[in-house]
């Protein structure tokens, strides 16, 4: 929770994340937006808030974290200014490109998040996205993530991860991963409600209540969100899709906390996560490659989450995950058009149990676990030729381990390691495609940091990451000729990056960088081929290197300051077919930076706003002209006044009604491109007790 002024601080979460732009630092992303208390006595004990990073399954300072991260508190989501979803935060994190609402993940340090293809190809294949986002321990279907539920009501931290987390996320991680956590009971009473109102029809209504059942010991918490708005464009409304311009979300989720006082340090939690959504496929600008009659993507998914926490020695704790979804995905088209519907069923479950140690002397610390995951997906491709029955199995098994030793109090060094074996089929009878492969992975990762003194922090590490193989079914971009099958190879990477951590002021400034380069073999990419098909090959090489520098500033305990800067440079090698040229990657700008400010004006009144710069970058691997993207900004405010029991709020996104080319989603459609959302205007107001 954030405090970093007067009353303001001392309300509730209501505060923001921030830092300074102290110009040339060698800074980097992570920043996550708390501030320390302040003693109105004396502005001199004002200080930042240290952040606390817990994606890696194991909770450390941003001094102890040698990953590239950006991490956003309650109090920092608060603040950020129309911030209601997951795609608010994520492009405040450097070297991070959103295109907008379409078939394509965010691309992380020049790699698409979506994995090797997206859209149709994607369903066919059944192919793992390269950015995991994970709520509460669950990651996400590619569907799920591209059109699924992303809510930030009663959310408690949100953390991007920038570059390889196999190695401790597993699979669906080689860009990075998002990581999710919601609001735990507590032992005391709580409610908290939202209504939200805004341009494009947007509508926000939420509702929690926390409360205890036994004192101390057993405890609920039941939140529910809906949104709902309208897209920009003109789109019309056909059977059966309906309204094909909304965007409708809700969320629900139960968690039953058990704390007997009858065992000593130990805890369990049970979760029930529902989730319902709506949206079009794409905003791409109307025209014959988008028509106004967009296909609609509704998903849904029903999860059960059993988490265990048992301190049972002084330096031994034992934790266990057990997690059991049921999801859908419709792809619903015009049926007198060019049908092309998909229905994807599926359930997955996984089993997680970690054991830690944490020596008496705090020198040796020790992190073991083992994974098994298995998934079954049922899909149906319906064009206006009949149906096409799909369906795809995966099961993983893994094991990890970590191991961090101080040499010298000054100077620690961390070896980790995960194995992984993965059995992936896929079957197409029409289509004559019968996939059955097992792989098998070894992860390592090796860390050494030097730390003079608890808030400085030089570092190397080395660690690797990978993307499954698999087989899909290719299509004629013209539409000229029948879907036929094919296969793709696992792609790996080595990632390697240098790291600082420096705090500075007496707390009132903090610096950040990540320097890194990042070496592909066999990277997976989505190519038009000769002879006009579509799908998934391997490239023989590509390497990504850069920085994300970042900084955060109190210069008063009035204001607080950010910063964030993204220098990247991609490459790879096209095919000796194909010219043999070095090429860049896609949505891979050499330049993003964002900063931003929260300033209390009074004990009661709030101003907070940011701008976010991106730079040029293609839309496509042969970097045509014509699909280049012309640099960008976007600027959003907020003013805020909070009271004794409550929030008020009123919003401006895309302050200056920006809109740019955000991306080419094709050659042949160069005049139907996705744009910079309208600017917004929006209010809300939240009330708890």
């Amino acid at each position: 929770m954030r405090n970093h002024v007067t009353a303001i601080l001392q309300s509730k979460p209501q505060t923001t994340k921030l830092a300074t732009c102290i110009a040339a630092a060698l800074v980097s992303p992570w920043l996550s937006a708390n501030t320390g208390q302040h003693d109105q006595a004396s502005d001199s004990v004002t200080t930042l808030d240290t952040i606390v990073v817990i994606g890696e399954k194991t909770e450390r300072s941003i001094y102890e974290t040698a990953s590239s991260v950006k991490v956003f508190d309650e109090s920092t989501i608060d603040s950020t200014p129309g911030a209601t979803e997951v795609a608010d935060l994520i492009t405040l994190a450097p070297n991070v490109v959103d295109s907008g609402v379409g078939n394509s993940m965010p691309s992380v340090r020049g790699i698409d998040g979506s994995g090797p293809s997206v859209g149709g190809l994607a369903s066919f294949a059944g192919t793992s996205t390269r950015l995991n986002l994970s709520i509460d321990g669950r990651s996400l279907t590619y569907s799920e993530i591209a059109f699924g539920p992303r809510s930030l009501w009663d959310v408690d931290q949100v953390e991007v991860h920038l570059g390889p987390q196999s190695y401790i996320q597993g699979q669906n991680a080689s860009a990075g991963a998002i990581v999710i956590k919601t609001m735990d009971p507590s032992h005391d009473f709580e409610v908290k409600a939202r209504a939200g109102y805004g341009q494009h029809d947007y509508t926000q209504t939420s509702a929690m209540i926390n409360a205890p059942i036994i004192s101390d010991q057993l405890a609920f918490r039941l939140s529910v969100d809906r949104q709902s708005r309208n897209s920009h464009l003109d789109l019309e409304s056909y059977n059966p899709a309906g309204d094909s311009r909304e965007f409708r979300t809700t969320t629900a989720r139960a968690k039953l906390l058990l704390e007997p006082s009858a065992i000593a340090d130990f805890k369990t939690m049970l979760t029930f996560d529902y989730s319902d959504t709506r949206a079009p496929q794409s905003e791409n600008e109307i025209g014959a490659a988008f028509p106004a009659k967009r296909p609609v993507y509704e998903t849904g998914s029903r999860n059960v989450i059993w988490d265990i926490d048992w301190q049972f020695a002084d330096a031994w704790t034992f934790e266990n995950s057990v997690v059991y979804s049921q999801s859908k995905a419709e792809r619903i088209t015009d049926p007198t058009g060019w049908r092309a519907d998909f229905i994807t069923e599926g359930t997955e479950m996984h089993i997680e149990p970690l054991l830690r140690y944490n020596a008496a002397d705090n020198r040796l610390t020790a992190l073991l676990g083992a994974r098994y995951y298995r998934s079954k997906q049922d899909d149906l491709f319906t064009n206006t030729r009949g149906e096409s029955p799909m369906d795809g199995k995966s099961e993983t098994k893994s094991a990890f381990a970590e191991a961090t030793y101080a040499i010298i109090p000054e100077v620690e060094v961390t070896l980790a390691g995960r194995f992984e074996r993965e059995n992936k089929q896929r079957e197409v009878d029409m289509f004559k495609l019968d996939y059955d492969e097992t792989e098998t992975v070894f992860l390592p990762k090796f860390d050494i940091a030097f730390r003079p003194d608890s808030r400085q922090t030089y570092g190397f590490n080395i660690a690797k990451g990978y993307n499954s193989g698999g087989a899909g079914v290719s299509f004629h971009a013209a539409r000229q000729g029948p879907m036929k099958p094919y296969a793709f190879e696992t792609e790996s990477v080595w990632n390697y990056e240098l790291y600082t951590r420096h705090g500075l002021n007496d707390g009132k400034i903090e610096l950040t960088s990540n320097v890194f380069y990042n070496d592909y073999e066999d990277m997976q990419i989505q190519q038009n081929l000769a002879d006009g098909y579509v799908a998934v090959q391997n490239l023989d090489s590509a390497s990504t290197y850069g920085a994300e520098l970042g900084a955060r500033w109190l210069p008063s305990y009035q204001l607080e300051l950010f910063t964030n800067l993204g220098l990247l440079k991609t490459r790879y090698k096209q095919a000796k077919a194909a010219g043999g040229d070095s090429k860049e990657l896609p949505r891979a700008p050499a330049l993003t930076a964002n900063m931003g400010a929260l300033y209390a004006i009074t004990d009661n009144l709030e101003v907070s706003g940011n701008a976010q710069y991106i730079g040029k970058y293609y839309s496509d691997l042969e970097n045509s002209d014509n699909q280049e993207i012309k640099p960008y900004w976007i600027a959003n405010m907020q003013l805020s006044y909070l009271f004794e029991n409550g929030r008020a709020s009123l919003y401006a996104t895309n302050l200056f009604d920006s809109d740019k080319r955000t991306l080419v989603s094709h050659h042949t459609a160069v005049d139907q491109p996705i744009k910079q959302a309208p600017r917004s205007i929006g209010a809300n107001l939240e009330l708890f007790f």
